[in-house]
């Protein structure tokens, strides 16, 4: 396994395990080489890591939370555009009402989440951002707000009548690896200004809470992505999408209940 790919596994453990352990674990790495077997361990300990912190440090805990709910709920969320085009675009034949309606249900939900996740975020901004006046802070977040509103031209765009064409199925092509790029950017740059921000244990309590809401929210949104696919009838790419928010959901459900059980309750 080539060395990029042992540094990308690297860095997607949490910023407290990295300070504490990261010289050892990159030693042992180098010790042991980058076979397949050591990428497929560094995984399940980064996933280990967020969802099980071992900080004594409250404002960590907080933190790892809050960071492991934003990048749940960003890949969660993902998943509800895909199986709304995989399900009723068009339907097959067959296909219930029902499933319509539980399509349209999940994207509410989303909305409802969506407008937790941005209080939460105003939240950090006011309390945060605005009295740091650090633009270190600021530039993690600038590629994916850029994206993403690149991202709403194009589609903007491709929803104009247009004849099916080699040019219009690479405009697709490209407005969905864009999308990809977008998730991954909105999703890890508060991930990284959080880090870098430190805000106390009293700033990030109302925000854990509110992350509370999201995670239920996010478990709704995965249980009615899993009914709408078992009545439309199961595919591989199907099962995909929802084995993705079902998990989303279950690492944010962990990360939220172990922090409000230790020290918000």
């Amino acid at each position: 396994m080539s060395g990029p790919a042992v540094r990308v596994a690297l860095a997607c453990y949490p910023p407290w395990f990295r300070e504490r352990y990261g010289d050892e674990l990159e030693a042992l790495v180098e010790d042991t080489g980058g076979g397949p077997g050591v990428m497929l361990d560094l995984a399940v300990g980064a996933t280990r890591a967020w969802l099980r912190p071992a900080l004594g440090d409250q404002g960590r805990r907080a933190q790892a939370t809050l960071a492991t709910t934003w990048v749940a709920w960003c890949a969660g969320v993902s998943s509800v555009p895909v199986l709304d085009r995989l399900l009723l675009d068009p339907p097959a034949p067959g296909t219930p009402d029902t499933v319509r309606a539980l399509v349209s249900a999940a994207w509410w939900l989303v909305l409802a989440g969506c407008a937790v996740a941005g209080a939460a975020a105003l939240l950090m901004t006011l309390r945060v951002l605005v009295p740091a006046r650090d633009r270190r802070l600021v530039v993690p977040l600038l590629p994916g707000g850029v994206l993403a509103g690149v991202e709403v031209v194009g589609a903007l765009l491709l929803a104009r009548p247009h004849q099916l064409s080699a040019g219009f199925l690479a405009g697709v092509l490209a407005w969905t690896a864009g999308l990809a790029a977008t998730v991954l950017a909105v999703a890890a740059g508060p991930v990284v200004t959080l880090r870098r921000a430190r805000p106390s244990v009293a700033v990030m309590r109302p925000p854990v809470l509110l992350a509370a809401a999201v995670t239920v929210l996010l478990c709704a949104v995965a249980v009615v992505n899993g009914v709408a696919a078992a009545m439309a009838g199961r595919t591989p790419v199907t099962l995909a999408g929802v084995a993705v928010g079902a998990v989303a959901a279950l690492c944010s459900s962990i990360s939220v209940t172990r922090t409000l059980r230790h020290y918000y309750v």
